[in-house]
C-alpha cells in the first residue's frame, strides 16, 4: 500500500469539502464543478494507493477504467472553474461572451477527446513501477486535453496576478505543469494537490459575482480609482514582460543543449535511440531532461506572450512581424515534436523552426537596444492595450 497516494486522496477530499462549502454559500456552478474535480482526484489517488493490495486482475482493471473516465470528464472542467475564479476577480475580458463560448466549447471538445482516447476501444496493460495500476497499452501522443487545460489556467493565473496581485492560481498551474512534465508518477500527483490547493485559496479570496454584479462594481469605480488601478496593472505587466523575456533566453539555452544531445548522438536513428534509452546513457538523459525543461518553459512563455501581445493586426510593422514570427516558432515546435522519429520530415520541420528562432532572436536584440535607448520602455507592449481597462500602455 502506498500511503502517500492515500494521503493525497484525503487532501483532495478535504479540499473538495471546503469547495462544496464555498459553492453552497456562493451558489457558484464553477465551484460545484471544482468540487467534482476534487472527488475525481481523490478516487484516482485512492485506487493508486490500494492497487498493490488488490493485485492485477479484472477488478483492478475496472477500477482503473473508472479512473481514466474521471480524468477524461473532470480535467477539462478545470477550465470552467478557472473562468469562474477570473470572473470573481472582475477580470474584464473573461466576461466577454466570446470567452464563454471559447471555454465551454474547448471544455466539451477536450471531454470528447478524452472519451475517445481513454474509453473508446482503448486497451490497457498492467504497470508496476512502485504502484500497481493499469495504463494505456498505446499512447497516441501528448495529453492534449491536459495541456489545453493548463494553457487556460496559466492565462487566467497571469490575469489574476496582473489585475489583483493574486499569484495562487498561476503558481498552482505552473507547479502542476512542471510536475507533470517529467512524468515521475507520484510527483505528478503532488502537482495535482498543489493545483487544487491553489484553486481553493483563490476561491476563498474572491467571492462569486454574476454579470450584473460585475457591471455594477465597474460603474461604481470613480476616475481616480480607475486610474490608480490601471497604473498598478501596467507596472505589473511591464515587470511580468521582463521576466518573460528572461525566460526566453533560458529556453534558447535548453533547446540548444537538447539539439546537440539529440543530433550529436544520432538519435534520429531509431535503433541508436532505443539502445541509448535502454542503457540510459548520459546523452539520452541529457536529451530527455533538456527536452522536458525546454517544452515546459516554452509553453509557459508562449501563453504569457499571447496574453501580453495578443493577435496584432496584420501589417508591415516590425513589432507585429516579431510577434507572428514568435507564433511561428510555437507552431513549428509543436509540429516537430509530433514528428520525432519520422525522418527526414522531423529534420525538415526542425530546421524551419530554427530559422524562425534565428529571426526571433535577431529582432529581440533589436528591441533590446531600443529599450536601452528609450530608458527601458518596452516597445513591444505598445502593440497592446490593457486587457482589463482598455487603456493604451504608456509609452
Amino acid at each position: 500500500m502506498n500511503y502517500l497516494y492515500l494521503l493525497f486522496a484525503v487532501v483532495h477530499l478535504a479540499v473538495g469539502g471546503l469547495v462544496v462549502q464555498a459553492a453552497a454559500k456562493q451558489k457558484s456552478l464553477g465551484l460545484w464543478l471544482l468540487a467534482l474535480v476534487s472527488v475525481g482526484l481523490a478516487y484516482d489517488n485512492a485506487i493508486l494507493g490500494i492497487g498493490e493490495i488488490m493485485g492485477a486482475g479484472d477488478t483492478l482493471l475496472q477500477l482503473n477504467i473508472v479512473r481514466f473516465a474521471l480524468h477524461a470528464f473532470a480535467t477539462p472542467l478545470m477550465m470552467m472553474a478557472g473562468l469562474t475564479l477570473a470572473r470573481n476577480a472582475s477580470v474584464n475580458w473573461t466576461w466577454r461572451r466570446s470567452m464563454s463560448i471559447l471555454v465551454y466549447t474547448t471544455t466539451l471538445s477536450c471531454i470528447a477527446y478524452g472519451v475517445n482516447e481513454y474509453l473508446t476501444g482503448a486497451e490497457f496493460k498492467i504497470a508496476d513501477s512502485g504502484v500497481m495500476r493499469y495504463v494505456l497499452a498505446e499512447s497516441n501522443g501528448p495529453p492534449l486535453a491536459a495541456i489545453t487545460t493548463m494553457t487556460f489556467l496559466i492565462a487566467f493565473g497571469i490575469a489574476l496576478y496582473i489585475q489583483e496581485r493574486s499569484w495562487w492560481l498561476l503558481a498552482g498551474a505552473l507547479a502542476m505543469f512542471a510536475c507533470a512534465t517529467f512524468q515521475l508518477g507520484i510527483i505528478a500527483n503532488l502537482g495535482e494537490v498543489l493545483l487544487m490547493v491553489s484553486f481553493l485559496a483563490t476561491a476563498q479570496k474572491f467571492t462569486y459575482i454574476n454579470r450584473a454584479g460585475y457591471l455594477a462594481a465597474v460603474a461604481a469605480m470613480n476616475p481616480e480609482e480607475r486610474a490608480t488601478q490601471a497604473e498598478a496593472q501596467r507596472g505589473r505587466k511591464r515587470k511580468s514582460a521582463i521576466w518573460n523575456r528572461g525566460l526566453a533566453w533560458v529556453i534558447f539555452i535548453t533547446l540548444t543543449i537538447d539539439t546537440i544531445a539529440y543530433y550529436g548522438s544520432n538519435f534520429g536513428d531509431k535503433a541508436v535511440y532505443a539502445a541509448a534509452k535502454l542503457a540510459k546513457s548520459s546523452e539520452y538523459m541529457t536529451h530527455i531532461y533538456a527536452s522536458n525543461i525546454y517544452l515546459m518553459l516554452f509553453f509557459v512563455h508562449a501563453v504569457a506572450s499571447l496574453y501580453f501581445y495578443g493577435i496584432p493586426r496584420l501589417r508591415a510593422n516590425i513589432r507585429a512581424i516579431h510577434v507572428y514570427i514568435g507564433y511561428g516558432v510555437f507552431i513549428f515546435t509543436m509540429v516537430s515534436q509530433s514528428l520525432i522519429g519520422m525522418e527526414p520530415i522531423h529534420m525538415i520541420t526542425y530546421v524551419i523552426n530554427w530559422a524562425f528562432i534565428a529571426a526571433h532572436i535577431v529582432l529581440s536584440f533589436r528591441f533590446m537596444l531600443q529599450r536601452v535607448r528609450r530608458a527601458n520602455v518596452d516597445p513591444m507592449l505598445e502593440l497592446t492595450v490593457s486587457p482589463h481597462l482598455r487603456e493604451p500602455i504608456a509609452k
